[in-house]
């Protein structure tokens, strides 16, 4: 390999190989997690995988660097392996494709090795070269010839490795290995030591002593150290399963030591076996320690709960890093792309349906819950408005806007929101906002919560807050007071403008109440729809009538009432006059902040509810 250029595995594409057929996916540069129910193929892929690459090197127990497929499953002569095409494509660590392999199988029987693989440089997935070109550089630049592995020391861990030690006790030979070996010279023993006291704490006792251990049923010999009070031949299955990969991860520290090592890849099958959750995290951490230390891509096939939700987190913090591969249907597999953890668990156990655990919204009370409805409600109308033609105009007041295509444009973009109201459990509180302030402070289990408070809640100090009254024929604008909203945690929402609910609501039924002849369309409309042709600007105007001089939003709290079913509520569900209010150019872009507002707040709150939710 040419000097200083580490190249790894990144993209494998199965136009057909067995039941695959047009399936590919790509690997983290430092985890990747294949799992899916049995039989679906999770093995043959690891090591498949595994085959592409691969080091003639002997390690210092005597074991190889570069896996044969033949010697961990069996391809019968029936197949038609002669028109199985698999392509493993190879990165540089800038992302620059280095190379691919096409992983063909020869017949090679008579001469005693099975039907191997052979990884023959393809052009595949190379921008504007012949086969002969990806040819001559790949041997040129990595020093990988047309039909040799790419240089990357490569292991398999197969099931074989956890063969009980105490059931053919005449299968298994153990020898203790001297002092003088090699593997204590450069410290491998304190390597081994203190990674498996890593992932099982306070194991090995640090006076314990390296042994080679060989299973006739494996073809890598490993090495064990005694564990505190458990012979060799009583170690359990799990401690077993930990020894063989700590085993193998020693086995490429000796490697590192070499001027020349770049990287390695470790492939093991099924990593979780006998290993309890609390184990499998911390062995996580440590393939994310040494994935930097030394270079190793780490690919495991799993059935773990755990392991799954643990990499599913990675990957969406860093989709570069970690992958989960989830394959789905045995009789014809493909890589799902919808990676929730409760869709991946349901698929596991076999269910045909799944819940995926609702992010909470904390309201003030009912009047803040209903009015969201509203706002959610004018949203999904308008959104699918825009969506039947968003090239044009298609809200009212298009001329007094700088864009509507922007805006048309920022209406798509929240599209998602549209699922908002099935994706979320909103609760009303009944209480304040101050309360409300103080219960987000008081514990981080809040920090997964959604507060949507009232409009007036912007301000904290009472004098600061604006009456509805002096704003009902302009706007009311905090810059014109040089007022700002007070600080908040993302979390925490405001519904939208200055004002209770109650306010806001009559500053709408106001403002299209005392200007009939501007807001026509809306009482035709009204006029031309059985349950509504009764309601006129008049009859709406005198539900108010009795607000005095003074009034504030107490005294519409009286008009309105708790009860939805009164004549005011009826009006504005029946009416949907908020649909109405936004679907105006001059004003939508108030309805597309609030909504800016707690999109941000859900993108947050989501991810802390599921990663806590099966901690």
């Amino acid at each position: 390999m040419a000097p200083n250029k580490r190249i790894r595995p990144y993209h494998f594409n199965i136009e057909y190989f067995r039941n695959f057929k047009e399936v590919s996916f790509e690997l983290g540069r430092k985890i990747t997690v294949i799992s899916g129910q049995n039989g679906v193929g999770k093995s043959n892929l690891l090591s498949l995988i595994a085959s592409g690459s691969g080091l003639n090197k002997k390690s210092v127990l005597g074991s190889n660097f570069q896996p044969e497929f033949y010697d961990f499953f069996n391809v019968d002569k029936d197949e038609e392996f002669e028109n199985y095409k698999l392509y493993l494509t190879y990165i540089e660590e800038n992302g620059t494709t280095a190379l691919t392999k096409r992983l063909s199988f020869k017949d090679d029987t008579k001469a005693g090795r099975g039907i191997r693989i052979i990884p023959r440089t393809s052009n595949v997935n190379i921008e504007d070269c012949t086969l002969k070109q990806a040819e001559e550089k790949a041997k040129m630049e990595y020093d990988v010839g047309g039909a040799a592995r790419v240089r990357i020391p490569t292991i398999y861990l197969s099931l074989s490795r956890l063969y009980p030690l105490g059931e053919r006790k005449d299968t298994v030979k153990i020898t203790e290995i001297r002092k003088t070996n090699l593997f204590y010279q450069k410290k491998a023993d304190e390597k081994y030591k203190y990674w498996y006291n890593t992932v099982i704490p306070n194991s090995i006792k640090s006076e314990a002593v390296l042994s080679k251990v060989e299973k006739n049923a494996c073809s890598r010999a490993s090495l064990h150290m005694d564990i505190n009070n458990t012979p060799t031949l009583s170690q359990s299955i799990g401690q077993d399963n930990l020894g063989n990969i700590i085993s193998a991860l020693v086995d490429i520290y000796m490697l590192s030591l070499d001027e020349d090592y770049k990287g390695a890849l470790l492939c093991i099958d099924e990593i979780d076996v006998s290993l309890h959750p609390d184990t499998q995290i911390r062995l996580l951490d440590l393939f994310n320690q040494l994935s930097e230390e030394l270079n190793i891509q780490f690919v495991v096939s799993t059935h773990s709960l755990t392991i799954l939700k643990e990499v599913l987190k990675k990957e969406k913090r860093n989709s570069t890093d970690f992958k989960v591969v989830y394959l789905k249907t045995p009789s014809a597999p493909y890589v799902t792309d919808r990676k929730s953890y409760e869709l991946l668990k349901a698929d596991m156990f076999g269910s045909l349906s799944f819940q995926r655990p609702k992010v909470k919204i904390y309201f003030e009370d009912e009047i803040g819950k209903a009015l969201f409805g509203m706002l959610m409600d004018a949203f999904r109308n308008i959104y699918n408005v825009v969506e039947s033609d968003i090239e044009n105009p298609v809200l009212r007041n298009s001329s007094d806007v700088r864009d509507y295509a922007r805006i048309n444009d920022s209406i798509h973009s929240l599209g998602r929101l549209l699922q908002l109201t099935d994706n979320t459990k909103q609760i009303s509180t009944i209480l304040g906002c101050e309360e409300l302030f103080k219960v987000n402070d008081a514990d981080e289990y809040f920090k997964r919560v959604i507060f949507i408070l009232d409009g007036d809640a912007r301000y904290k100090d009472p004098s600061q807050k604006p009456k509805i009254r002096d704003y009902l024929d302009e706007k009311y604008n905090p810059r014109k007071l040089q007022l700002n909203d007070r600080n908040h945690p993302r979390n925490i929402c405001f519904l939208p403008d200055y004002f209770a609910p109650e306010s806001f609501l009559y500053a709408i039924i106001h403002t299209v109440s005392t200007k009939p002849m501007e807001h026509l369309s809306f009482w035709r409309g009204l006029d031309s729809n059985e349950t509504t042709a009764l309601y006129t600007s008049e009859k709406i105007g005198a539900m108010f009538s009795g607000l005095s001089g003074e009034y504030n939003n107490d005294d519409l709290k009286n008009i309105f009432t708790d009860s939805f079913e009164n004549e005011v509520w009826q009006f504005i569900k029946k009416s949907d006059i908020v649909t109405y209010y936004y679907s105006d150019y001059r004003t939508v872009g108030e309805l597309l902040s609030f909504l800016e507002d707690v999109k941000r707040a859900y993108d947050m709150a989501l991810p802390l509810m599921l990663s806590n939710r099966y901690s």
